[in-house]
């Protein structure tokens, strides 16, 4: 099949809820008999219905066949086709699919502190802001998933509406009409999934509901950026295997970097063959200050890590910024924490979405 795609996933170990935050929106190609075949096709039905899916089989169950007549386009192949047989139902189904909607091409991304204290919510703030200045209020949700103790609320001076208890109860009642109801949006088009501060919160998310946040997050957003909390939690290891980038944020300290490159390490392990994780150096300090701190290419070459980038330290502007609500780029449009900023959204951006940033437009208040 190599030589017929432009991508390429083996999803054998997959979960379906991994498949469809995964690969929902594309085209997937399942074989009856293989073990969860049917629950992958039922999952996706009710949950990506933009799929395009083809299947391998003599003789489907009543119940599969009808969960595939949901789908946009489908279509089935018998047990003895070859691989001819099965490209011509790949260029048919994607022919006759619609043009897909963002949740098809979204695009999520993760951030997690290798230690405390490392700014994690304010590069996911500001990352997410610089975004939306990029392609378009409305397009850009940031996920708070530190559900016992999340600052985010409180940086934007923003109100948490997500009812966790009603998403724990019930995953699958999650629909994109209920997602915009749990959303706050920000006066500069950036919408925030966030639930009320709760120290007894953590025990209380499980790994099926923050897949199923995350899903239809990414089915309603072009891009989805979450704040993840440093510690282990039971849904940790299924987002970062998922996700499509895994940001690890540090500092420039001795113990931060042997933390970041342990668990730069682990992350990659998790995402297997996806993008590796991008270590992130936050709060930079320039260079002409006297500091015991030593070059980045030294610190790559003694935790043996690429740093992917580093973001500058601008205490004042942050303060400011936490203290009136606003990202930073609202109080210092042009301190060096901004621009680094926006050079590392870029990084992670096509170059197609770069060249055709989305021109100024006019803010919507606030929800």
């Amino acid at each position: 099949m190599k030589a017929y795609c432009a991508e390429l996933a083996d999803l054998s170990g997959l979960s379906p809820s991994e498949i469809v935050l995964r690969h929902g929106g594309g085209l997937v190609l399942v074989e009856q008999g293989v073990a969860g075949y049917d629950q992958v096709i039922l999952t996706l039905a009710v949950e990506r219905p933009n799929t395009a899916v083809i299947v391998v089989s003599d003789q489907l169950p009543g119940h599969i066949v009808r969960a595939l007549m949901k789908f946009e386009a489908s279509d089935i192949v018998s047990g003895t086709a070859g691989i001819e047989e099965i490209i011509d139902a790949a260029e048919q189904v994607r022919e006759t699919q619609s043009i897909q909607g963002p949740g098809a091409t979204s695009k999520c991304w993760a951030f997690r502190g290798a230690v405390g204290g490392a700014g994690v919510s304010t590069l996911a703030i500001e990352s997410a802001f610089s975004l939306a200045r990029k392609v378009g209020p409305g397009k850009v949700c940031l996920v708070d998933l530190n559900v016992s103790d999340g600052m985010v609320t409180s940086f934007l001076e923003a109100v948490p509406k997500l009812d966790l208890q009603a998403l724990v109860d019930s995953p699958d009642r999650l629909d994109q009409r209920l997602l915009a109801a749990w959303c706050w949006e920000h006066a500069e088009g950036v919408s925030l999934l966030a639930v009320p501060r709760n120290p007894d919160a953590d025990a209380l998310a499980t790994e099926p509901a923050m897949l199923r946040l995350l899903d239809v997050a990414c089915s309603t957003f072009e891009y989805v950026l979450v704040d993840m909390p440093r510690h282990m939690m039971p849904w940790t290891k299924s987002v970062l295997g998922a996700v499509d980038e895994a940001i690890v944020v540090s500092e420039l300290t001795v113990p931060s970097l042997h933390a970041a490159a342990d668990m730069c390490r682990e992350t990659d392990i998790l995402r297997r063959d996806r993008s590796k994780s991008k270590l992130v150096l936050n709060r930079m300090f320039p260079k002409k200050r006297f500091r015991a701190e030593f070059a980045v290419d030294k610190a790559e070459q003694a935790i043996e890590q690429e740093i992917h980038a580093t973001i500058a330290s601008d205490w004042d502007a942050a303060r400011t910024a936490v203290n009136l609500g606003k990202p930073i780029a609202d109080v210092k449009p042009k301190s060096q924490l901004v621009l680094d900023v926006e050079q590392f959204v870029d990084s992670l951006l096509p170059d197609e979405v770069i060249a055709n940033e989305a021109k100024p437009q006019k803010t919507r208040r606030a929800k």
